[in-house]
C-alpha cells in the first residue's frame, strides 16, 4: 500500500477546515449550534486550526438517539465543531482512501451510490447461474480500533495524523466497549468503515478470483456458475474475517441460491430481468409519505421540505425505472 506525507497540514490548514465548515453547515443552518459557530466564524476555525497543530484538539461527548430505519439504530451526532474536523479529514483522506478501493465498491463513493450498485448486481446475476448474498453482525459497533488505526497508520505516515485519527477513532461512544466500534453518523465512520473491508475485497477479488464480486458497505454478494464453490467461500469468508478483521458473519443472513430465486440486496430483490423493490421497504415509504403529507396539512412542515421528501422516495423510480424491467445496464 502506497503511503502519503504531508497530509496533516493541509487537514489542519484554516482553508482546509474554513471550507469544511460550508460542507458540515449544509441544510442546518437553523440549528443553534451551528449559528453560534457561525456568528465568530474566523475565529472558531482559527481556534480549531491551532488545537489541531499543537496536539491539543479534543472531541466533545456525542449526543445519542435512535432511529427505526428499519430496524432500531442508535445515531451518535458530533458536535458541530467536530464534524467540521471530520469533513476536514475526510476531504484530505477520501480520495487516497478511494484509490485504493476496487471499482466493484459502491458505498459512499462519487459516482457509485446504492443504485448503480443494483444495476451492478443485475448485470452479474444475468452472467452466473449462482449468488452468495452475506452481511456481517453488528459491523459498525464490531470493528477493532487497533487493526483499523494499523490500516490507517500504512497510508498515513505522519506521527501527528497518526494522532489526531486516533483521537477521533478512540473517542469514547456511550454503551460502546473500549477498542471497538465506529459511531454512526458521522462522516469518517463512513469512510473509515468503507476502507475497514477493503483487505477482504482485495482478498476476494484477487487471491480468490471470484467471478462476480460486489460489496455495498457490509452487505456482500458474490457470483457464480458452481455453487460449491460459493458453499466453499462462505466457509473460508467466515475464518478470513474472524481472523484478519475481528468480525463475523450474519449466518442467518447468509444465502446461496439459484439467481432466478432473486437475491435480496439493498431493499430490492435482484432478478437477472427485473429489480423488484421489496414490500417491507415500500411499506415504510408510504408509511413516511403519509406522516410528511399529514405534518404539511398541519402547517408543520413547508412545501419544500414535502417536496424533497417526493424527490428522495421517487428517485429509484426515475434511475432504475422502478415498476418495469430494467432496460438499460452498466458498461464493463
Amino acid at each position: 500500500m502506497k503511503s502519503y506525507s504531508g497530509l496533516f497540514g493541509r487537514i489542519a490548514a484554516p482553508g482546509t477546515l474554513d471550507a469544511a465548515v460550508d460542507r458540515a453547515a449544509r441544510g442546518k443552518h437553523e440549528r443553534l449550534r451551528v449559528q453560534r459557530f457561525l456568528a465568530d466564524r474566523a475565529a472558531n476555525v482559527e481556534r480549531l486550526s491551532n488545537e489541531i497543530r499543537c496536539g491539543e484538539y479534543r472531541p466533545r461527548p456525542y449526543t445519542q438517539f435512535g432511529v427505526l430505519d428499519p430496524k432500531p439504530r442508535l445515531i451518535s451526532c458530533a458536535d458541530f465543531r467536530d464534524r467540521v474536523v471530520h469533513h476536514a479529514v475526510c476531504a484530505v483522506l477520501a480520495p487516497l482512501i478511494d484509490r485504493r478501493l476496487i471499482d466493484d465498491n459502491y458505498a459512499c463513493r462519487i459516482g457509485k451510490g446504492s443504485h448503480r450498485a443494483l444495476l451492478r448486481a443485475q448485470l452479474l446475476a444475468r452472467r452466473h447461474g449462482w449468488f452468495l448474498k452475506t452481511d456481517i453482525r453488528r459491523y459498525y459497533d464490531s470493528v477493532d480500533h487497533a487493526i483499523l488505526l494499523g490500516k490507517l497508520g500504512r497510508l498515513c505516515r505522519e506521527p501527528a495524523l497518526q494522532s489526531l485519527l486516533a483521537t477521533l477513532i478512540e473517542h469514547p461512544i456511550p454503551g460502546q466497549a473500549a477498542g471497538k466500534g465506529l459511531p454512526i453518523g458521522n462522516l469518517t465512520s463512513q469512510w473509515f468503515a468503507n476502507f475497514y473491508l477493503d483487505e477482504m475485497d482485495h482478498w476476494l477479488k484477487e487471491a480468490r478470483r471470484i467471478p462476480g464480486y460486489l460489496r455495498y458497505m457490509d452487505d456482500i454478494a458474490c457470483w457464480a456458475d458452481d455453487k460449491d464453490q460459493l458453499f466453499a467461500l462462505a466457509a473460508d469468508l467466515r475464518v478470513f474475517l474472524a481472523e484478519r478483521l475481528g468480525l463475523q458473519l450474519k449466518e442467518e443472513r447468509t444465502q446461496v441460491a439459484p439467481v432466478s430465486e432473486g437475491m435480496p440486496f439493498l431493499g430490492w430483490r435482484v432478478h437477472p430481468g427485473v429489480l423488484r423493490q421489496q414490500g417491507q421497504r415500500l411499506r415504510r415509504q408510504r408509511r413516511l409519505l403519509a406522516r410528511r403529507e399529514a405534518a404539511y396539512l398541519r402547517g408543520e412542515l413547508g412545501a419544500r421540505q414535502l417536496q424533497d421528501c417526493v424527490r428522495a422516495i421517487s428517485g429509484p423510480r426515475r434511475f432504475l425505472g422502478y415498476g418495469a424491467a430494467i432496460r438499460s445496464v452498466i458498461d464493463v
